[in-house]
């Protein structure tokens, strides 16, 4: 459904020294030689931190953006030579909340964008309704959009986005913003387009749990590279994150080299220890405990997530885990 081939995009800035005056000129480089493909029917998410290249990458998949150098094909179509007859077969939903018409209601924003992709009369009021009810709005069909909450809107944007029917669905950050009842709500519409498999999805989020929740493969990128891509549990073990056991130790420090390199110590309150150690290696560190006279208090274990394996692969934490707008340069 989607091949990109090298595909590297530069922004070039100019710095401003006063009102008039340019000063130095800057070339960012947002995408370095990107190589992604997705299968037909293929959930894929697009998972980093801000400005990492996610939102320039769906932009350019979406004909709203030309790469400095590339190649990209969607639905077997050169979107570069062909960008009308790709944007037919795409449903676009942009971070946001203006990519609806806040003074139309619900029903009336579908019908506009149904007749901006030339679906019949008849049909677009048939789909509308289906699409209504499938994202749970149509008791608020006849309700404008500027009285529709935060997630009512992003819901109607889906709903938007599926109206001609297309064949590939882009979402950026879809669930930036939302309470936690407002994307599960989301998530439960998404989950259901994933297990139809009626159309291929590209989604970017630096939501862990939604990366963790929805897509079929997740593609970490890093400062306009792909660093990992995979299901999550392929992604998790690529990345080495495995489940960690936390130990509360009380009394004289431990050593460290008495459990070995893969084990942390982290001070308490001066009578109290934190050891860390992988869950596998967890009755050996309790034999070492129990032979070395020392205290233990509390026992935690705890699954190895995807957030791990982003920092173990990436070296650096989001801006922001749950959600908001990514800031391409």
């Amino acid at each position: 459904m989607i091949q990109c081939d090298r595909l590297r995009k530069t922004y070039v800035a100019h710095e401003r020294r006063g009102l008039f005056r340019r000063g130095k000129r800057r070339e960012v480089e947002a995408l370095r030689g990107v190589d992604l493909s997705v299968a037909h029917r293929e959930f894929v998410a697009l998972l980093g931190r801000n400005g990492a290249g996610k939102t320039t990458l769906l932009k350019i998949v979406s004909t709203l953006l030309l790469p400095t150098a590339g190649e990209v094909r969607v639905a077997g179509l050169d979107a570069l030579a062909r960008p009308r007859e790709v944007r037919k077969r795409i449903g676009l939903v942009l971070a946001g909340e203006r990519t609806v018409y806040w003074k139309l209601t619900g029903l009336e924003n579908l019908l506009l964008f149904a007749g901006l992709y030339d679906v019949p009369k008849r049909l677009a009021r048939t789909r509308a309704g289906e699409l209504l009810e499938r994202v749970g709005l149509a008791e608020f069909k006849d309700v404008p959009a500027e009285k529709y909450s935060t997630g009512m809107r992003k819901r109607l944007s889906l709903a938007k986005a599926l109206v001609h029917e297309p064949q590939l669905l882009v979402l950026d950050e879809p669930t930036a913003g939302l309470d936690p009842h407002g994307a599960e709500a989301l998530w439960k519409t998404l989950r259901g387009l994933r297990d139809e498999g009626k159309v291929t999805v590209l989604m970017a989020t630096h939501n862990m749990l939604e990366a963790e929740k929805l897509p079929d493969r997740v593609v970490i990128v890093e400062a306009g590279r792909i660093v990992a891509q995979g299901s999550p549990t392929e992604v998790k073990g690529r990345a080495g994150a495995v489940p960690t056991a936390t130990l509360t130790l009380a009394g004289t420090a431990p050593g460290a080299a008495l459990f070995g390199a893969a084990a942390l110590i982290y001070p308490q309150d001066g009578q109290r220890w934190l050891l860390v150690v992988p869950a596998l290696t967890l009755p050996q560190a309790i034999a070492k405990i129990q032979g070395n006279s020392l205290v233990l208090e509390n026992v935690q274990v705890k699954d190895s997530t995807l957030w791990d394996a982003f920092l173990k692969l990436t070296g650096t934490p989001f801006d922001d885990v749950a959600g908001g707008k990514e800031e391409e340069p």
